[in-house]
């Protein structure tokens, strides 16, 4: 999901003790872990009922991420009996959480190209910028560099590369892209990266 963004939440919370339950709240908190403190944002709550032993009650609710939160990694976390009003057998195991990547994820999900090039020739190369991620991603840059390996490090050479439109989550741009081999280019195995 994208910073700023509103999601739904489904959770289920279940009387698992020896005897009913009265009525109770779920909240719901938005984290940078899995435990529940007090630097966690309050996203939300939902009533739950009165639940017999066993009893469940599943509900959603939708919820809005904060503004500005900076691309990564994040925790949604759901506290069964937020408010404390039900006398539980175990009042620790009340707190569940999932995980949810927050913002762009841009990736080369696709690269083809000839097998050989002659040095100082054109070829062309076709790519397909993904953005993986839950957010949207502003206009990027496809940069493709020659190398003697298939790691991408500082002694890269440049070849060019092509703009990247905008891309929502999960949406992808495919596009080829006319190269030049390097005049002076030794015979040799190369990678495109």
């Amino acid at each position: 999901v994208g910073s700023g963004e509103s999601m739904t939440l489904t959770d289920t919370t279940k009387d698992t003790g020896g005897g009913s339950a009265g009525p109770s709240t779920t909240r719901y908190y938005f984290s940078a872990n899995t435990t529940l403190d007090a630097s966690d944002t309050m996203l939300g709550s939902r009533s739950v009922p009165a639940l017999a032993t066993g009893g469940v009650s599943t509900g959603p609710t939708t919820v809005t991420l904060p503004a500005g939160v900076v691309p990564g990694t994040y925790y949604l976390l759901a506290q069964a009996d937020a408010d404390g009003a039900v006398t539980e057998t175990y009042e620790t195991n009340n707190v569940g959480y999932l995980t949810v990547k927050v913002g762009p994820d841009l990736v080369e999900s696709a690269l083809t190209l000839p097998k050989t090039a002659s040095a100082g020739s054109s070829f062309s190369v076709t790519d397909a910028a993904k953005n993986q991620g839950g957010g949207g991603a502003a206009a990027s840059m496809a940069r493709f560099y020659l190398s003697t390996n298939a790691t991408f490090d500082a002694s890269d050479i440049p070849l060019g590369g092509r703009g990247v439109g905008a891309l929502a989550a999960n949406g992808t741009e495919s596009a080829t892209t006319t190269l030049m081999m390097p005049a002076g280019t030794t015979v040799g195995t190369w990678y495109i990266i």
